[in-house]
């Protein structure tokens, strides 16, 4: 009897161990569907997000993309429109360009005529100005200070100061005051003037400097280049000018 019932004891005992067994065997399974499920709707979620990311950026791409078409259907058409503009202009840059070449030629030809009228002309510096002084003392004071410099007697045609005299003095300042202008002298011959230019370059008289009278325009042409000439006198060079044009003669040397 006695091992009966232990018999049935432990037959109870299986089979209640059993029932836990399959209890636990079902709450895991539920517990594994219910996680699957959440992981679904997870991934769901995520897939919902990441189609709505990628609409937003396609959709803002081919806005900025449609964007950069119109401009540059605009910058095509203002380039079109431009180069039509430029050829219906460029008969007009022709004639622009030939009456800038004319005009040019004009300013060439009225600057030789005016170095031409003043060939026989020379500028004379350094000699004192008087209260009042007349055309025809000027002309005195020219010819004695050239005489005295360099010995050589003027033949004068007209004499006379140029610039204006300073308009700002006092009472008690005189004309003769301050730098005195310079003198422009018209000589009756070119070789005269020819050869005072040349004697005065040679000798340096002190506190007279005469030069060449020549249009401004050479003489701003003369500016460009002076650096030219300075540095040909440096090296020992006889440099010089022919109106506009630096002359300096190939392996000449200047006399000390």
């Amino acid at each position: 009897m006695c091992r009966i019932a232990m018999s049935s004891s432990k037959k109870a005992k299986k089979t209640g161990s059993k029932k836990e067994t399959s209890t636990l065997s079902l709450e895991d399974d539920d517990h594994e569907f219910v996680t699957m499920a959440a992981v679904s709707n997870l991934l769901a979620v995520q897939e919902s997000m990441l189609k709505a990311m990628f609409q937003s950026t396609v959709s803002s791409l081919t806005a900025r993309v449609d964007d950069l078409v119109r401009t540059v259907a605009e910058l095509k058409a203002s380039i079109e429109f431009s180069q039509d503009e430029l050829l219906s202009m460029k008969p007009i840059v022709t004639k622009m360009e030939a009456a800038e070449s004319s005009l040019a030629q004009v300013n060439n030809s009225l600057e030789y005529l005016e170095n031409q009228s003043r060939r026989n002309n020379i500028r004379v510096s350094g000699i004192k100005e008087s209260p009042g002084e007349t055309w025809a003392i000027s002309e005195e004071k020219v010819k004695a200070a050239v005489k005295n410099k360099l010995g050589i007697e003027l033949d004068i045609e007209r004499a006379h100061r140029i610039e204006r005299r300073q308009s700002r003095r006092t009472s008690t300042q005189s004309d003769n005051e301050g730098r005195p202008r310079t003198i422009v002298c018209k000589l009756k011959c070119w070789k005269q003037r020819e050869q005072v230019i040349r004697e005065a370059r040679k000798n340096k008289p002190q506190g007279l400097y005469i030069s060449e009278d020549l249009a401004r325009a050479t003489l701003l042409k003369r500016e460009g280049q002076i650096n030219t000439l300075k540095e040909a006198r440096r090296a020992g060079k006889k440099a010089y000018f022919v109106l506009d044009r630096p002359v300096i003669p190939s392996g000449a040397l200047r006399k000390n």
